[in-house]
């Protein structure tokens, strides 16, 4: 593992979306173009598409996200040609935050302290593709990958804490073997079938040509978009899981926290009222009722 300074990444301050972010907003030309090329050139349409879908955006660091960061102890992960930005505080039980699309380590950082209070070892990571990672591709294959090989660079996890679309990613992994002890997700998806359905009316795609889009998609992600739901991966899985959701989500509705704590056998759910996307992993409440869930791991 390299210990070297890492420098800022390109932001872009236009995207709202920790999901799917359309570009039809900063590129008003973009969604008439695309409807052109569905209509006379669909298979050049599906390759648009591919590249929209999984180039995420780099998000904003706030002063405070940088504050945190500037504390820990900055290191890179080597992985598959990309250079993976980590940061670490503390001594003890590991615990790994992931961050979820278009977001950063940053994000994560409301729980830092309380986690190193809690007698952890707590490692944050910017993921292929955003904050100040390399690659610019990304997808929950790819985070899964990412997350499973962090893991095993520092010896083994034993908490694992996700928001979004990196509770995906990390639901993917621990299907594929990652060990923990327990794990939190915030605003976890369930299922992809939202997801996409934004993408493809942002769009204005036709049935024909999102059927060619996924057909490129599963062939370059070597999977296929039914395999990594997580909602039908939950099943098997036997860690023990909190599921963070606010009411006031409107990225990923609270329905889908709800169905994929009904269908991972260990898993309770901690709904945070009138909370929205982002806002649940900097409310005290929740990451009060992370950290205890967590403690149950150590006695």
């Amino acid at each position: 593992m390299a210990t070297q300074p890492l420098t800022a990444s390109p932001v872009d301050s236009s995207v709202k979306s920790t999901i799917v972010r359309s570009k039809t907003r900063s590129q008003p030309f973009l969604r008439p173009t695309f409807r052109i090329l569905d209509r006379l050139a669909p298979t050049l349409a599906a390759r648009l598409a591919q590249r929209l879908f999984f180039t995420p955006p780099r998000a904003v660091l706030r002063e405070e996200e940088r504050e945190i960061l500037d504390a820990g102890r900055r290191g890179t992960i080597e992985h598959r040609g990309d250079r993976l930005a980590i940061w670490r505080w503390g001594e003890g039980p590991r615990a790994l935050l992931v961050h979820g699309w278009g977001g950063h380590a940053g994000q994560m950082t409301a729980l830092v302290e309380p986690l190193v209070a809690a007698g952890y070892e707590v490692v944050a990571v910017d993921l292929p593709g955003h904050g100040l990672s390399s690659g610019d591709r990304a997808s929950v294959r790819h985070f899964a990958d990412a997350i499973a090989h962090v893991a095993q660079g520092l010896g083994g996890i034993d908490a694992l804490i996700a928001h979004s679309l990196g509770s995906a990613g990390s639901t993917l992994a621990l299907s594929r073997g990652l060990a923990v002890r327990r794990a939190v997700f915030f605003a976890p998806p369930a299922r992809f079938d939202a997801i996409w359905a934004r993408f493809r009316g942002g769009l204005g795609m036709s049935a024909a040509t999102w059927t060619r889009f996924q057909r490129r998609a599963e062939a370059w992600l070597g999977l296929t978009f039914a395999e990594i739901a997580p909602a039908d991966l939950a099943p098997d899985l036997r860690v023990p899981l909190l599921v963070i959701h606010g009411t006031g989500d409107r990225e990923v509705s609270l329905q889908e926290g709800e169905l994929l704590q009904r269908r991972w056998p260990l898993a309770r759910l901690h709904r945070a009222e009138g909370l929205g996307h982002l806002r649940v992993l900097k409310d005290a409440a929740c990451i009060d009722a992370a950290r205890h869930f967590l403690a149950a791991s150590q006695r």
